[in-house]
């Protein structure tokens, strides 16, 4: 059943103006095992529309469901939806505290009432999950490496077993390497676990690369949902709202003008490896002088 939000709108209390909201009627729905994209300028509410995600915002009118059930309802655990929805911020590392990277790694689940043993038996877990070596368990976190700083914060997240997890940034700060191991582990994370996941980021090429759908957010409201294809199909739109696209999305349009490609050509290349792909296939069906088109 997943997450369903109906018509949320959220007004600061500070604004003053009463016309003016950061989310204005957001609604859309999420599934298990999905991996979805949020994009917004600066100041388009993508931050304020998470914070409902995980409970630590409460709409001004609309409707949140978490499998069926009314998160507003009188009865409803927020505490549960805490757990099962979490929350990962920029620089996750930022926020570590503990002397020992269990005992970091173990302080959500004996938060949530698990006992010492329980608790560190879901941070091992969790440390085999990212690929932390047992090693490791009584290292200082602040003596890790920033990759692994990172991994022993998505650990103590992990450790909570949560269905949803919604990341800000992510990869903010790692290098190349770094990112790109970053974003292998979410993939398997979510294949493996079933775990929901929304990324939020700037990085189209990333969006790209990893998610299948796309919320895109302007001034408060949901202004597109669907598929990245199609989301990535409308560059001027996106252009218009302050966005860019994915690099091989715009070099391929800038081949579609100087018409290299076939005007039945169908789809739009998301990565780089695809527009390699459709190029080689192209210049193999038509034996264009690639050299002089470009």
């Amino acid at each position: 059943m997943g997450l369903a939000l109906k018509n949320i709108s959220y007004q600061y209390k500070d604004q003053g103006n009463e016309n003016k909201y950061a989310l204005q009627k957001v609604s859309f729905s999420m599934e298990k095992g999905e991996y979805v994209a949020l994009i917004g300028h600066t100041g388009s509410g993508k931050s304020t529309l998470t914070q409902h995600l995980n409970g630590l915002l409460r709409p001004t009118s609309g409707q949140y469901f978490f499998d069926g059930e009314d998160v507003y309802g009188e009865h409803f655990s927020m505490k549960m939806l805490r757990q099962k929805v979490a929350l990962c911020f920029q620089y996750p590392e930022y926020q570590l505290f503990e002397e020992t990277v269990l005992r970091d790694i173990a302080f959500g689940p004996a938060n949530m009432g698990y006992g010492k043993e329980e608790s560190e038996k879901k941070a091992r877990d969790a440390m085999k999950l990212v690929g932390l070596s047992p090693e490791l368990e009584r290292a200082a976190p602040f003596a890790l490496s920033g990759g692994q700083k990172r991994r022993v914060a998505l650990a103590g997240i992990l450790s909570m077993e949560p269905d949803y997890l919604i990341l800000d940034e992510p990869v903010a700060g790692l290098d190349g390497a770094g990112k790109e191991q970053l974003f292998g582990l979410l993939e398997h994370l979510r294949r493996e676990n079933n775990l929901g996941i929304l990324l939020v980021s700037h990085d189209m090429d990333d969006v790209a690369s990893y998610a299948d759908r796309v919320l895109v957010m302007s001034e408060g409201r949901l202004v597109m949902d669907g598929k990245k294809e199609e989301v990535f199909s409308r560059e001027e739109m996106l252009r218009e709202m302050g966005l860019d696209v994915p690099h091989s999305v715009h070099f391929y349009h800038k081949l579609r003008e100087r018409e290299y490609f076939r005007e039945n050509k169908d789809g739009l290349p998301m990565t780089a490896e695809a527009l390699a792909q459709d190029i080689a296939e192209e210049w193999h069906d038509s034996r264009h002088d690639v050299g002089t088109i470009l």
